[in-house]
Parts: structure tokens; C-alpha cells; sequence
């Protein structure tokens, strides 16, 4: 086995590894105490680890690892990702609207909806002119 083909079938895994390290590091950064850096990495981590290992024999799991087995599952992941893309837009939306209308600063949640719609935009044109 050479390392691209270990790369490609563990890449899940080592991506799941590096963002639980990050979110580690960030954690043991704020003084959180260790154990619960060592539980988040556990977790991220614990999950690129199961996907994988569980791809081979569930559709569902690879579908989750990013590698749909058919049409059906990519149009599946496809249906999925755009549908929590407006969940993730309208809680942005709702969020901001909260926070205005209570007299908070609402900001976060601006710039959330804006990267959202902005990504939007970006992806409808860079499809379209694409082919």
C-alpha cells in the first residue's frame, strides 16, 4: 500500500483528527480543563473513525464519510446539503432579527447570513458558468 492510497482511504479520519486537534488546542487555550479537550477530540475524531470503518458495510455511513455509493445516495447528500443550508440561513436570519428586536447586537448572526447568502451567490454563478 502506498501512502496516497492510505491518504485516500483514511483521509476522513486524518481530516477528523486534525479538527478534533483544533478544537483541542482551542479548548486547553480558554483553561478548559483537559479532560474535556481530550473528550472533544475524542468525539470529532471518534466519528471520522466510525464513518470510515463502518462505510464498507453501510450505505448510510458513506453517504456520512462523504462518498455516496450511487446516484440515489448523491442525490441524497445533494437534497441534504441544501436543505441544511437554509436551515443554517434561516436560523442565521432569525437569529440576527432576535437579537435587533431585543436590543442585543446582532452581528454574528449578520455575518453568519451574509457568508451564507454571499456563498449563495458565489456558487449559483460559478455552476452556471461552468456548465
Amino acid at each position: 500500500m502506498n501512502l496516497s492510497s492510505f491518504v485516500g482511504r483514511w483521509s476522513f479520519v486524518l481530516f477528523g483528527v486534525g479538527l478534533g486537534l483544533v478544537f483541542a488546542v482551542a479548548d486547553l487555550a480558554q483553561g478548559v480543563p483537559p479532560i474535556h479537550a481530550l473528550i472533544a477530540f475524542a468525539v470529532v475524531a471518534g466519528y471520522g473513525l466510525a464513518l470510515t470503518l463502518l462505510r464498507s458495510r453501510s450505505e448510510t455511513a458513506s453517504a456520512l464519510a462523504g462518498r455516496p455509493v450511487d446516484e440515489r445516495w448523491q442525490d441524497a447528500s445533494l437534497r441534504a446539503v441544501a436543505a441544511s443550508g437554509m436551515v443554517g440561513a434561516i436560523v442565521a436570519l432569525g437569529g440576527f432579527v432576535i437579537a435587533e428586536a431585543t436590543g442585543h447586537d446582532g452581528m454574528e448572526f449578520a455575518i453568519v447570513a451574509g457568508a451564507v447568502g454571499l456563498a449563495y451567490v458565489i456558487s449559483v454563478v460559478w455552476f452556471r458558468v461552468r456548465g
